[in-house]
């Protein structure tokens, strides 16, 4: 038979065993309460039911916790406060914002300051990858474990385990999900303090895709571009273009968006309002105006490179791609070689014949060194004459044939 009524299990806790529920150990089921003194007063709340879990140390230990916070005062010193403080926190939790809740801000507020090609990339990385993946899940909610496979995604690999493409593409998931998160964290989304979205997940190092031309590569498309002016292959704003971005060394939407007014010709300056890095002056050779000047200007046009079809618009990056394309195949130039390749040549250029990075900044629109640098490749033929220079040094030195005075010897004089 089940013990009537309350028994004294330890200080400050009760059970009652019930009238014909038994566990496996065929022992009554027994329920457990607290009794604590809270401002004066006896309360006594109850816990559980064996069967549930409770056991004589459990509710030791919940005893102990709730005397803990009365002596303290940190935490709840009654069960009925620690349920509302649970229910509290679900109830944060159930209204916290989404990873979609956090886009939609991120999409409002950061991507419209972005380039427009960026902003197509951020809506497509965002659209295409994270949103199926995690778009759903609470902010606070997300770790390593969820961003990892997002970023590893595009990532392809051959029969050995090796990856083989796919790592640009999947660093720019890891640099837009860093950035998102780190606006969560500006805005309040997500605490401080938690792990780092990122912790752990490697952002894959994509190799240079770009080259440097060699100078007989750099001859032979000069020679390309004049014979397709000759034969009028391309419009003559584009092979203006080419020649502009290979003596400047701008960026090919730079270029294809100056406007008259950005020209200063008394100051050999070009001033371009909207580039990568915000207003940018930029010194300009006579060489350079003279390829701008080449192309005759129309009544109440504005762009300097106009488009082939509407002198309205500005001309086509894909238009002067394509044409680039066929000049590097007529002059026999090795790929790849985009129009990039040429600012990584001008870059380099400037880098050996100016020993002051910043000069070589000025012309490039660089505002950041170390992008500056990553510009600038090694030059075999300047790499050779200083390899030639330091062997010379070096036979000069077995020469000069000087006597080596060992370590602790004094001389006398």
């Amino acid at each position: 038979m089940p013990k009537k009524g309350w028994i004294a299990a330890d200080s400050g806790i009760r059970c009652r065993e019930h009238g014909t529920r038994r566990l496996n150990n065929a022992r009554y089921d027994r329920y457990y309460t607290v009794r604590l003194s809270v401002d004066g007063k006896q309360i006594e709340e109850g816990l559980g039911w064996q069967s549930e879990g409770w056991t004589l140390d459990k509710a030791r230990a919940e005893r102990d916790r709730l005397r803990r916070a009365r002596r303290t005062g940190e935490g709840a010193v009654t069960l009925r406060e620690s349920r509302e403080a649970a229910n509290a926190a679900r109830r944060r939790a159930a209204q916290a914002p989404t990873v979609d809740d956090l886009w939609t801000r991120y999409l409002a507020e950061v991507v419209p300051l972005n380039k427009p090609a960026t902003r197509r990339q951020k809506v497509r990385l965002y659209e295409g990858g994270i949103k199926p993946a995690i778009g759903g899940r609470k902010v606070l909610e997300i770790r390593n474990d969820d961003t990892g496979p997002v970023v590893r995604a595009p990532l392809r690999f051959d029969a050995a385990g090796r990856i083989v493409a796919g790592k640009a593409e999947a660093a720019n998931y890891w640099r837009l999900l860093s950035h998102l998160f780190r606006m969560a964290t500006k805005w309040g989304m997500r605490p401080r303090g938690l792990p780092d979205v990122l912790d752990g997940v490697a952002m894959p190092k994509v190799p240079a895709r770009e080259r440097l031309l060699t100078d007989s590569e750099v001859a032979a498309l000069w020679r390309a571009l004049d014979e397709a002016e000759t034969e009028r292959r391309f419009a003559p704003q584009v092979i203006a273009a080419i020649r502009t971005l290979m003596l400047t060394g701008a960026r090919a939407n730079e270029v294809l968006t100056v406007r008259y007014v950005d020209i200063h010709r008394d100051e050999l300056m070009l001033y371009l309002p909207d580039t990568k890095t915000g207003f940018s002056r930029r010194p300009i050779s006579e060489a350079a105006l003279a390829a701008i000047g080449s192309i005759e200007r129309m009544p109440g046009v504005d762009f300097v490179f106009r488009a082939v079809h509407d002198p309205r618009q500005p001309l086509s990056l894909t238009t002067v791609q394509q044409a680039f394309g066929v000049l590097v195949d007529a002059a026999g130039v090795r790929r790849p070689c985009s129009l990039h390749t040429l600012r990584h040549r001008f870059a380099t250029m400037t880098a050996n014949a100016s020993p002051n990075a910043r000069v070589g900044m000025l012309l490039t629109g660089h505002k950041d060194q170390r992008a500056y640098l990553r510009y600038v490749h090694a030059d075999d033929k300047q790499a050779a004459a200083m390899a030639n220079q330091l062997a010379a040094q070096m036979t000069n030195l077995a020469d000069a044939k000087s006597t080596v005075t060992p370590l602790g010897t004094t001389r006398r004089h």
